[in-house]
């Protein structure tokens, strides 16, 4: 029943990636270097754990990176920018979730939040001189140049078999999948086997896989567990992300044993009532989330006055190259091999 909608949603996007792709419509481009991270589906391929890893790459290169980020279900409109380091405190409200979980990470790295981010790029540049931008959620942002394009798709290839919005999950064309410089196939568990032949009827650039792997726990006082505290304990597990199933075969990869389990919508800002719901009413239970949720509950001033949120744990991911770093690599320094004015 949805499929006439997806027409509809693909003649739209065919109509905007023509204007682009002819240069009808135009790019404005930074007098900096671009690497935009980015997927073709909604939700679920690890974008803000692989921005991540590419800002620790960047930083090792002796580069001094920002990020550029739309602030998607932030509850402020306008540009913001975050940079502990410099005063700038990263609000999760401000920012939204995704942000701000960046910007705690590094707290000396800009990131500004901004539906135009070429007006957010050139504000930063004055202020905060990076040499290099990281364009969080940038494969639908045509209208800013991008010199190199890491495309994330799940190791499955689901990706490149479903439907266009809203009968499926895809939010813009396969045939875009040809303009990346870099296919990232990204898993949560274990690998499944790419279909390279697959792959090679949408695109032609090298594959990376990574895997984002459980790394430790923290709470919200910001102190670090181990993994082993939640092994063999019964625990609460909730989550508001677009693949909570995922969350939940990691949770229980750990040996955790689910005592209750609650799935919130995507990008869910939690209140006390929800924190209720979580625990049960049970005193001494131990409750597991995503760190993009935990974001949204440490820093909410009333919520973190509740005793329970004390028993909430985030589990931290870490990114881990399987194969293709030498891509990956390449891919960086090109960002600096060219011209940018």
């Amino acid at each position: 029943m949805l499929l006439p909608l997806s027409a509809l949603y693909g003649a739209a996007i065919a109509v905007r990636n023509f204007g682009y792709d002819n240069h009808i419509l135009k790019v404005k481009k930074l007098p900096l270097p671009v690497a935009s991270v980015g997927n073709i589906a909604v939700g679920g391929s690890g974008k803000t754990p692989f921005v991540m890893y590419l800002i620790e790459k960047v930083l090792s290169m002796g580069k001094k990176p920002a990020v550029l980020s739309r602030g998607y279900k932030r509850m402020t409109r306008g540009l913001i920018i975050s940079c502990p380091g410099k005063g700038l405190e990263a609000d999760v409200q401000l920012l939204g979730d995704e942000p701000a979980l960046i910007s705690h990470a590094f707290p000396n790295v800009p990131v500004a939040v901004e539906k135009d981010r070429y007006k957010a790029g050139l504000e930063v540049i004055e202020r905060f001189a990076p040499n290099v931008f990281i364009l969080d959620d940038g494969f639908q942002n045509r209208e800013l140049h991008r010199d190199v394009e890491f495309v994330l798709l799940r190791s499955s290839l689901d990706d490149l078999k479903d439907s266009l919005l809203p009968a499926g999950n895809l939010r813009d064309s396969r045939k875009r999948v040809w303009q990346a410089d870099v296919l990232v196939l990204t898993s949560h568990g274990d690998w499944d086997i790419p279909d390279r032949d697959l792959v090679k009827n949408y695109s032609n650039a090298p594959l990376a896989g990574v895997s984002f792997i459980p790394h430790d726990l923290v709470d919200c006082c910001g102190q670090h567990r181990s993994l082993g505290t939640i092994a063999g304990t019964a625990v609460a597990a909730f989550c508001g992300i677009a693949r909570p199933e995922e969350f939940f075969r990691e949770i229980e990869s750990l040996g955790a044993k689910f005592s209750r389990k609650q799935v919130f919508r995507d990008h869910h800002w939690y209140d006390e009532y929800d924190i209720d719901e979580v625990f049960g009413g049970y005193e001494d239970l131990i409750a597991v989330t995503t760190c993009k949720d935990a974001a949204r509950i440490f820093q909410d001033d009333e919520l973190a006055e509740k005793e329970e949120v004390k028993r909430i744990y985030a589990l931290r991911e870490k990114a881990v190259v399987n194969f293709g770093e030498e891509y990956l690599d390449k891919a960086l320094s090109k960002l600096f091999g060219g011209i940018h004015a």
